[in-house]
């Protein structure tokens, strides 16, 4: 049984400040508190390493492979616990144009045999408030850029 989380948040800012925001993942320190980047590269295929770091948990490392990177609309991984269907998470971030800069989705879809025991989680319980304050940053962080006060 699948179960998704998702946060949609409205930025002042061009699609490509956004996209640019999220794939420059080097830059996260600067700018997320929920999630950092560790290793390796960003490109179609790869296998990045990040750390998920939710408020009051010791968070966790976790490696996903890039399976979009089309510029300046779509961002997406997918991580496995273990091997494919045991608990998999496809992660998107959709960045739509509209009339005062764009619209960031950030969805995550989650499957497999361990999704129905992992959705009963404390972690999984407070990702919706963690993808919107990850929204909250990445707005910040773009409008920030687009103002260009960084």
């Amino acid at each position: 049984m699948a179960f998704t989380v998702q946060a949609t948040t409205e930025i002042e800012a061009a699609p490509e400040i956004v996209f640019d925001v999220l794939t420059n993942v080097a830059k996260w320190k600067d700018w997320s508190t929920w999630i950092h980047y560790e290793k390796g590269a960003v490109v179609l295929g790869a296998k990045p390493t990040f750390r998920l770091t939710p408020k009051g948990q010791a968070g966790y490392s976790f490696t996903p492979e890039i399976i979009v990177l089309d510029r300046p609309h779509h961002f997406a991984w997918v991580g496995r616990t273990g091997f494919k269907g045991v608990f998999d998470g496809e992660h998107h971030f959709r960045i739509n144009l509209t009339e005062k800069g764009c619209q960031l989705e950030n969805v995550e879809t989650y499957s497999g045999l361990m999704s129905p025991l992992m959705k009963r989680l404390p972690m999984m319980k407070e990702a919706p408030q963690g993808f919107a304050a990850m929204n909250d940053e990445i707005r910040i962080r773009a409008e920030a850029v687009a103002s260009g006060a960084t």
